[in-house]
């Protein structure tokens, strides 16, 4: 295997993709930003203060890390209370909704994926960019 420089981001310096007003996306790690393929894939995402996200399910096993807030978590039929410093493992098939419509603090999260393919977030900077990684000094 090649061997590689290591890489720094600093989150607050990632351009967020905003998918109106209920949730900005940051990529802060994949294939391009590293130059490896098959590295995990972490997106930062922040579900604003007052509302709720539509929910899907996914081909493919996710990780949820709680950075900040509270908020609920729809899980196929069952709905849990998510705050800080909790991680959640979303298996492959799975419906799963955030919902931060109670909250008036934005809930702050990491997802962790396989691959940059199963993320529909990446697809859409790729559409929008051309690139999955975009800093806020890029126009």
């Amino acid at each position: 295997m090649e061997k590689l420089d290591p890489v720094v981001v600093d989150v607050n310096k990632v351009k967020a993709l905003s998918f109106g007003k209920e949730y900005d996306s940051r990529m802060i790690l994949d294939h391009v930003i590293t130059k490896r393929d098959n590295v995990i894939q972490i997106n930062h995402g922040t579900v604003k203060a007052g509302y709720a996200l539509g929910g899907a399910a996914h081909e493919e096993d996710e990780i949820y890390y709680i950075l900040s807030g509270k908020g609920k978590l729809k899980l196929d039929d069952k709905i849990i209370d998510v705050y800080a410093d909790q991680v959640i493992f979303i298996p492959a098939g799975c419906f799963h909704a955030l919902d931060n419509s109670e909250s008036d603090e934005d809930l702050k999260i990491l997802t962790f994926w396989r691959d940059y393919r199963f993320n529909d977030a990446y697809e859409e900077r790729m559409r929008l960019w051309g690139k999955s990684f975009k800093t806020i000094d890029e126009e």
